[in-house]
């Protein structure tokens, strides 16, 4: 399960996604919640939708940091299994034998 989730394709469209959330979260639904905050007269329910929206506006902030974060990771490791599928790693298959002079 979790090398399905460690896939490149997988890791860059996860941080498209959370990138995409995050942008929506701040342009759009915060805006709201202030001003639903800002149009209610009782002060518990304007406590809970303070709250609502520190905890929303939290996950947005998560979501901004990871979802670059996770972008970046995959075109990384992208790259770095282009470069092995063309050979540019060396190969350790064959053991070194310690002793120069003999070979």
């Amino acid at each position: 399960m979790i090398d399905q989730l460690l896939r490149p394709k997988v890791a860059f469209w996860t941080g498209v996604v959370l990138t995409l959330i995050s942008f929506l979260v701040f342009n759009f639904l915060l805006p709201a919640l202030y001003l639903a905050i800002q149009s209610i007269d009782f002060p518990m329910t304007q406590q809970f939708v303070g709250a609502l929206a520190a905890a929303v506006d939290s996950l947005g902030q998560l979501a901004r940091l990871i979802g670059p974060v996770l972008i970046v990771g995959a075109l990384i490791l992208l790259k770095l299994d282009r470069l092995s599928a063309a050979g540019a790693f060396p190969s350790t298959a064959q053991p070194h034998s310690g002793n120069a002079l003999r070979d």
